[in-house]
């Protein structure tokens, strides 16, 4: 469990129950489950590591294509598993194979107010942009920020299927005004999508300075909870259109961080840029 949830002394698969009822979070892919055991095993080689991943060819093949996307900005590109894992670091695959897990067992399925394309292409401008946001204002967060940038609205594809006739209007009022998501979320039912996606955490067994990144990203109120930077300031970013929300993060980094507006405008054009394939792969 989470430690966030031990000292608070909550359940988080009950809260979860509350909310979604019967429904249960699939699990990871077994290989990847494999693979995240023996990453987190500190006697575990690098090449025991890049053995596993490249028994399985589709893995391989996402683990390549994530790197290798514009959005990683490599100056050169990584050919094999090896030299993936010897590049990256360990926290860094953990990463990208958590992301890669999650977006696997995510629902597919659309509805009359959720798109998962739509949901895929602004996770993955979401999550280029606080990469790059990251390496000004904390370099040392960049692949959590990264990770849980991409995954920071994962409850919403669960919510919007699991409650479509109340979780459905709420969600599209946000589409249509603009307003603050986790805000409605709160007034309307007493949690937020960022509280739904810490539970989903705690179920998949996340690092908990990704869980914490992903449901502070809204602010909870909670000093304990610890956010990261980049991945709060892309939270304001809307799915509808790729400049929603844009103008409004640029704000935020100047008052915040004291980050100079055109830097942060060219971040923006050149993470969305780069975030086109990896939206396509996702998408």
């Amino acid at each position: 469990m989470l430690n966030f949830f031990k000292k608070k002394q909550i359940d988080p698969r009950e809260q979860m129950k509350a909310v979604l009822g019967d429904y249960e979070l699939p699990s990871f892919p077994v290989i990847v489950m494999n693979a995240l055991e023996k990453v987190r095993d500190t006697e575990a080689s690098n090449s025991e590591i890049s053995e596993l991943v490249a028994t399985d060819p589709g893995l391989s093949v996402r683990l390549l294509t994530t790197v290798n996307s514009a959005a990683y900005a490599l100056k050169h590109k990584v050919n094999n598993i090896d030299h993936a894992v010897s590049l990256m670091g360990r926290g860094e695959l953990e990463s990208i194979l958590i992301s890669m897990a999650v977006h696997e067992v995510m629902p597919v399925e659309n509805t009359p107010v959720f798109n998962a394309q739509r949901f895929w292409g602004a996770a993955a401008h979401r999550a280029a942009l606080a990469r790059e946001l990251a390496d000004l204002i904390d370099p040392s967060s960049r692949s959590e920020s990264f990770t849980a940038a991409l995954l920071q609205d994962m409850a919403i594809p669960i919510l919007a299927l699991q409650r479509a006739d109340d979780y459905g209007p709420v969600l599209e009022r946000w589409y249509a005004n603009g307003v603050d998501l986790a805000t409605l979320e709160r007034e309307t039912f007493g949690w937020d999508h960022a509280t739904v996606a810490m539970w989903m955490c705690d179920n998949w067994g996340f690092p908990d300075r990704i869980a914490e990144a992903i449901g502070a990203h809204h602010g909870t109120g909670d000093d304990e909870l610890v956010p990261l930077p980049a991945v709060s300031l892309v939270s304001c970013l809307r799915e509808q259109e790729e400049v929603a929300g844009v103008e409004q993060l640029v704000d935020d980094a100047f008052e915040n961080y004291n980050l100079p507006r055109d830097q942060v405008m060219d971040l923006v054009d050149t993470s969305f840029a780069g975030a086109k394939d990896m939206a396509r792969m996702f998408g």
